[in-house]
């Protein structure tokens, strides 16, 4: 994933949020700062999304944790800007996983699995979503 362009799809699915099909996100910088960045080429001009992966670690020893960031970005330049107050709409979305790089054996990829999928599934059972954005807890 980290050294090709990636290619997203919904797979037909109607029930995965913004379902919109297959979209090609070319890579347009690899790994710089620990960063690599993706652009869906197709809206580059109109509305970009831009896929980003970031790691980074701090501290030391026991103490050491890695956070890495998948990030999705989305701005409509085709807004007027004079109707903002000069800022162009724009939205975000992130996936944080943040976790020890020593626990002894007690945080492991089965548990980091376990945690990323049962955030999907609050996100992905029906009507969650919506009220997520309607900020209800």
């Amino acid at each position: 994933m980290l050294n090709n362009d990636l290619v997203i799809t919904s797979n037909g699915a109607g029930n995965k949020p913004g379902a919109t099909g297959a979209i090609t996100f070319a890579l347009v910088a690899a790994l710089i700062n620990d960063k690599s960045l993706r652009r869906e080429a197709a809206t580059a001009l109109t509305t970009p999304t831009e896929l980003s992966v970031q790691h980074s670690i701090s501290g030391s020893g026991f103490k050491a944790r890695c956070r890495s960031v998948v990030r999705m970005d989305y701005r409509d330049l085709t807004q007027d800007t004079t109707l903002t107050a000069g800022v162009i709409p724009s939205a975000s979305a992130y996936l944080v996983i943040d976790r020890p790089l020593q626990s002894a054996g007690k945080i492991t990829d089965a548990i980091l699995k376990r945690l990323i999928g049962s955030v999907l599934d609050v996100i992905m059972a029906t009507g969650q979503l919506d009220k997520l954005l309607n900020q209800e807890g």
